[in-house]
């Protein structure tokens, strides 16, 4: 090791033009990384949706979800696929097994799945699961002149083919009324009039959109293409367009007729399936954006609003585009705050740095560490592919206090009460770098490991941690290096400059000394004094398991509100869409509220929703007074008492809610019922909501038994069969007047219209339907109740499956304040009192049982962890007494992390279980460096007074470091505005243990060590 450092200290220009370097390439690494809010991962989660028009739920059913169904569940790696169906739709969600490569079972399920042939008309979407399938940008088209579908054609043909053609795009999604269409509404008289019927109207209509393909013809040097019937440009030429539907001549030719003549052509809205709606006007079309895989959402973000700005220019009379949210401010304000967090914390870790050592240039040195080892560890992220988000810098942050560490140790050992020449300085200097270097390696290599077993953390935070866990093992490692490579450098070089030590600092640092002594060899004299200390943490750390509330994720202020709700079953978009707009304006009379917007007929994540049902969006202002939580309390009650026969509500904020519905955790609380009667679960659902609400323990609870309906029930008589008719026949007249038929399609430039054929005549109601007249085989009418018989039914409930079992569920939310854990023992004793039958099993899940699930494999995490500091220190000290000494004072760090969380009122999740793991790692250090150096000095089993000793010399290394490291968490335990929120656990919890773990080392770890180390016969001899 000496040779080495004399070969550092001949090349020291070298190795520092070498530093020079790497910070360069870390920059430029730095400003290449992507950023996001969270990792960008791909998550073992398919949805499959299947859109077909409005087909009952029983033929969805049958046709398409179980079929689907039955195939998902035989594709190897699948453990759960759950199911909705509704009338002309079926979702499933397909979750795969942790280990499954979500890309291939991705590719080979979409496969499988194609080799199903679906209804004529139906549409399969298969999406895999990942931060980037949601948008994170959202603008809007609005006027009060153009309605939507006027307005598609601008989206389509300007602004999306303007945005995907910026790199990092994916996607560019539309939501409003839906493309225009040329309706042919057809005048039943007329038809009457001439003997014809809706298909006759249709096949001709067909036989004559054009063009079509008549061969070539070779003349005067070139080829002509023979293309016969034009096709109609427009609804007025349409309507001029003649057709053989006239009166039959002698030979019983049908005479050309103009299709205008039987009714109206015009060029309109299509049905009213969807809507969006933006406060202060009447027609808006919503643009979701969406980012590409692995692209930079803040660069990719300011390129779309630069080139809308540029669009903006170039709309039509009357259109304007505005924004709704944009995350990449998100992003930026999230980075940006935990930047400042590591800045504040690096400059108050240097500040106690240098109130120990009194000199500036030697805590100039120990801050000179932390820039080489951020460069190296943002080159080391970007050969590796990863980003810059909350989980690889909040990483960064965490490790911040051990990368001043390395520096410390190394500058404290080399600089500490020297004396003589400067030569001489600076060979005593490198020396004892040389001694140091050694223990330090050995402790940050078993640092790196104690995060070994975060790699088998399944599920949602599986996937985030392992991010957080490599970052901090990249920082670990790297500052490790340049302790290895610049730290002796800079000591050696300090070390040859005079510098005068500071008396009070001197005089300060001999009353701590001879205090410590003290209170150390009493302990170590009477090694039955660590029971009480033992116990009183033991206790109070079973204490503050049993009161402390539990949550899956921090809290996080994100300013942006997910609304979605659900009205009466059988509402119509334009009933959902009215309560939409009166909510989007309630929201914006709050003082918190920037703008909002509303869609209907789709949610947050599927595109193809039920008419009953809207999704808002709020966003607030970037310096909204109050809390993101307390404006959705507020909200949620006003909302409440204004549609208080909403069968749906809920508020939450939108990038939590991603991260469970990526998870497939909708809900903080779930409850399952299993059965097998569809009917028998929600009826016992409904009676288990009421008692759940009438508990008044709950913040909300929410039965979700999606339905449609009410549904008009047309059964054929045997008259039909005798009047010639058949079903589908009176399935397709039913069909031409309420709905309309598809007749192919006109061309307008680019722009494809649908042509909708459809019978009008007068508005019918369920009462006088019964009076429509149909049309026999022979040409006559007859009355739609001389054919079949009218029974109206109530809401048509969606049929819902987990693993092909029918199911329900309901979605809690717990009151403010109170944990998952609580709030799940609370519903388990309701349920228990229900005395459900005994056919139906309750099961809970949502966050819950993800919660449950990761503290499960946190606790096993923590245990396998101290498992593995066992062995290591065994190995290490060459004795597995002093492993248990070391091991316990390190383990009994953790109830200073549980307590401090307590009085600062914060809840136990599972970034706090990381930041116990932190404390592990951190002070795992400090044990090593007491215990190597004691065998330095006496051997491979040193006695209790060499501990002594070695503790002693520790003990200013130890405090600056320790200290340098809690208060370095400061800023993240205060917060910096909302971007450390997710980060703040971790860091009260580090705080916590750290402040113990320097009583543990100091203290418990030699006196333990006496204990274990002590032979009874000793015992005798100096008692004798």
């Amino acid at each position: 090791m000496r040779a080495y450092l004399h070969f550092l200290w001949s090349n020291r220009f070298s190795l520092l033009l070498s530093a020079l370097l790497l910070l360069g390439a870390g920059w430029f690494a730095l400003q290449s990384l992507p950023e996001s809010v969270f990792p960008n991962v791909n998550f073992p989660r398919v949805a499959v949706l299947v859109n077909d028009g409005s087909l009952p739920v029983k033929f969805m059913e049958v046709e398409v979800t179980k079929p689907l169904e039955a195939l998902a569940k035989g594709q190897p790696g699948v453990r759960l696929v759950r199911s909705q169906t509704g009338n002309g739709l079926s979702k499933l969600n397909i979750y795969f097994e942790p280990g499954t490569n979500p890309q291939t079972a991705y590719l080979m399920l979409q496969a499988r799945l194609a080799q199903y042939r679906l209804p004529a008309g139906a549409q399969l979407r298969v999406i895999r699961m990942a931060p980037y399938t949601y948008p994170f940008a959202e603008y809007a088209l609005v006027s009060n002149q153009q309605s939507s579908s006027a307005m598609m054609p601008t989206f389509a043909f300007k602004i999306r083919p303007a945005l995907l053609s910026i790199p990092g795009v994916y996607q560019v999604q539309g939501t409003g009324r839906g493309w225009p269409q040329v309706h042919v509404d057809l005048d039943p008289a007329r038809l009457a009039q001439h003997h014809l019927s809706v298909q006759q109207v249709i096949h001709a209509l067909q036989s004559a959109q054009g063009p079509f393909f008549s061969g070539i013809l070779h003349a005067y040097h070139q080829q002509l293409i023979l293309a016969t019937t034009a096709r109609p440009e427009n609804d007025q030429t349409l309507a001029a367009l003649t057709l053989p539907l006239g009166p039959p001549d002698a030979s019983g030719a049908r005479t050309p007729l103009a299709l205008g003549a039987l009714g109206r052509v015009h060029t309109g809205p299509p049905p009213l399936l969807s809507e969006a709606a933006v406060p202060g006007y009447q027609h808006a079309l919503i643009i979701d954006v969406l980012s590409q895989s692995g692209a930079n959402d803040v660069t990719v973000a300011h390129a779309v609003q630069t080139r809308l700005d540029n669009l903006r220019k170039h709309l039509p009379p009357g259109v304007h585009l505005v924004p709704i949210y944009d995350l990449s401010h998100l992003i930026s304000h999230s980075l940006r705050d935990v930047w400042i967090a590591l800045g504040l914390g690096s400059l108050i870790a240097w500040l106690v740095v240098l109130a120990f050592l009194g000199r500036l240039d030697g805590a100039l040195a120990t801050l000179a560490v932390v820039p080489l080892a951020l460069a190296a560890t943002f080159l080391v992220l970007h050969i590796l592919g990863y980003g810059l988000n909350i989980m690889t810098l909040g990483g960064i942050t965490a490790a911040i206090g051990a990368l001043v560490d390395h520096a410390i140790v190394v500058v404290e050992r080399g600089l500490h009460g020297l004396q003589g020449k400067p030569s001489n300085r600076r060979q005593l200097a490198l020396r004892r770098s040389a001694s140091i270097l050694p223990l330090m390696s050995l402790a940050t290599l078993t640092s790196c490991l104690v995060f070994l077993p975060l790699l088998f953390l399944s599920g949602t935070l599986g996937l985030l941690f392992r991010h957080m866990a490599l970052a901090i093992v990249i920082a670990l490692l790297a500052s490790q290096l340049v302790a290895l490579l610049v730290t002796p450098i800079l000591t050696a070089w300090l070390a040859g400059r005079v510098t005068s030590p500071s008396r009070r600092l001197h005089h300060a640092e001999r009353w701590v000394r001879r205090h410590y002594s003290q209170w150390l060899i009493a302990g170590m004299r009477r090694p039955y004094w660590a029971i009480f200390p033992v116990a009183i943490l033991a206790g109070a750390a079973g204490l503050a398991l049993t009161v402390l509330p539990t949550a899956f994720l921090p809290h996080w202020d994100e300013g942006i509100i997910s609304v979605p709700y659900r009205t009466q079953v059988g509402s119509s978009v334009a009933e959902t869409t009215r309560i939409g707009r009166a909510f989007m304006q309630v929201a914006l009379h709050n003082p918190n509220v920037q703008r909002a917007s509303l869609m209907v007929g789709r949610g947050f994540e599927f595109r193809h929703a039920p008419a009953n049902k809207g999704a808002i969006t709020i966003v607030l202002k970037p310096d909204h007074h109050d809390s993101t939580e307390t404006v959705m309390a507020e909200l949620r009650k006003q909302y409440r008492s204004m549609a208080p026969n909403l069968i749906g509500l809920s508020l939450h904020q939108t990038m939590i809610v991603r991260l469970g519905n990526l998870s497939g955790a909708h809900a903080p609380l779930v409850i399952y019922l299993f059965g097998s009667h569809s009917s028998v679960l929600r009826s016992e659902g409904t009676r288990l909501a009421a008692a759940l609400k009438n508990s008044h323990d709950f913040a909300s609870v929410n039965f979700k038994s999606p339905s449609a309906g009410p549904e008009l029930e047309i059964t054929p008589t045997p008259m039909a069969a005798l009047y010639g008719i058949t079903p589908p026949g009176i399935a397709d007249q039913l069909k031409a007047r309420f709905w309309g038929r598809p007749a192919g399609f006109l061309l307008h430039g680019e722009q494809i219209l649908p042509i909708r054929v459809k019978l009008v005549g007068q508005p019918q109601t369920p009462q006088t339907l019964s009076a429509l007249p149909i049309q026999l085989p022979n040409g006559t009418m007859t009355s739609l109740s001389s054919l079949a018989s009218l029974h109206i039914q109530g809401a048509i409930p969606f049929v819902t499956h987990q693993n092909l079992v029918p199911d329900a569920y309901m979605w809690l939310q717990p009151k403010p304040g109170e944990g998952l854990a609580q709030a799940a023992r609370q519903a388990k004793k309701i349920i228990s009192q229900m005395h459900l039958p005994g056919n139906i099993t309750p099961v809970l899940g949502g966050y819950y049982r993800q919660q449950r699930q990761s503290f499960q494999q946190m606790a096993l995490i923590l245990a396998g962890a101290l498992g593995l500091l066992l062995i290591l220190l065994g190995f290490q000290f060459s004795s597995q007494r002093a492993a248990v000494a070391a091991l316990l004072s390190i383990a009994l760090a953790a109830p200073g992390s549980l307590l401090l969380l307590w009085i600062c009122g914060l809840e136990l999740d599972s970034t706090a279980f990381l930041g116990v793991l932190l404390v592990f790692a951190i002070a795992v250090n400090n044990v090593i460096l007491i215990f190597a150096r004691a065998r330095q000095i006496g051997g491979a089993h040193p006695r209790p007074a060499l501990v002594a000793f070695a503790a002693r010399q520790r003990l200013r290394p130890i405090l600056m470091t320790m200290l340098a490291d809690v208060f370095g968490f400061l800023p993240l335990a205060i917060g910096i505005g909302h971007g450390t929120d997710l980060l703040k656990p971790l860091a009260i919890a580090v705080m916590g243990g750290l402040l113990l773990s320097i009583f543990m080392s100091l203290w418990l770890a030699p006196v333990l060590y006496s204990a274990f180390m002590t032979q009874p016969s000793d015992s005798l001899k100096s008692k004798a």
